[in-house]
């Protein structure tokens, strides 16, 4: 396949699950687009499963896979209540996804991701960082949840302070925890942006 780069975070991921020696088996919560991240894990032997909630996205992904001839085995489903047993996965990751969700939902969907995840497994997870005087992610209704409309529908964002997200890993192991900022510079858009990354050992 031709070259592509994917997030340092999920080859920093990959390297960990490897050091870990996890079971191969990997589930991607929002794994639609036209670049998949399942691909990156699928070259280095896991079995893939992905699932999103927009079909729209899952076609591009399709798309992907039949340029590249790879199976990356990507259904439409909601990381809120996932279509999977107890203990199905060795890793399970979301990228940029769970970001789009409320804070109620977001601990929803991370109880079903670690409820899938066999013991000893990985989670990979990041979160928006709050930085005062963001003003680039829409309207704030609710304390750290921010709309914004894109192409017509309305996108939420939550956002959260440095340490708030620990709260949501109470009964397992923090093995890796980043925050990172940077600064957008492209003539029009001028701000500081900012993640917070975890991987959790079940």
């Amino acid at each position: 396949m031709s070259f592509v780069i994917y997030p340092t975070s999920l080859y920093k991921f990959l390297k960990i699950a490897k050091e870990q020696n996890v079971e191969k088996t990997v589930l991607d919560c929002g794994a639609g687009g036209k670049r998949p991240p399942l691909a990156l894990f699928y070259l280095h032997g896991f079995k893939a499963t992905g699932i999103d909630i927009s079909n729209k996205q899952i076609k591009l992904a399709k798309g992907f896979e039949e340029v590249y001839e790879m199976e990356l085995d990507i259904k439409e489903a909601d990381m809120r209540d996932l279509p999977f047993s107890d203990e199905s996965f060795g890793c399970v990751f979301t990228y940029n996804s769970s970001i789009h969700l409320t804070k109620k939902d977001t601990e929803k969907s991370i109880k079903e991701m670690l409820r899938v995840l066999k013991k000893d497994g990985l989670l990979y997870i990041n979160f928006i960082l709050n930085i005062e005087g963001r003003t680039n992610l829409g309207e704030e209704k609710d304390p750290g949840e921010f709309w914004m409309d894109i192409e017509g529908e309305d996108v939420i964002h939550s956002i959260y302070s440095d340490n708030e997200p620990d709260s949501y890993f109470k009964d397992t192991t923090i093995i890796f925890k980043e925050k990172r900022t940077f600064t957008v510079n492209n003539g029009s858009k001028h701000y500081t942006d900012g993640y917070i990354e975890y991987i959790i050992k079940k």
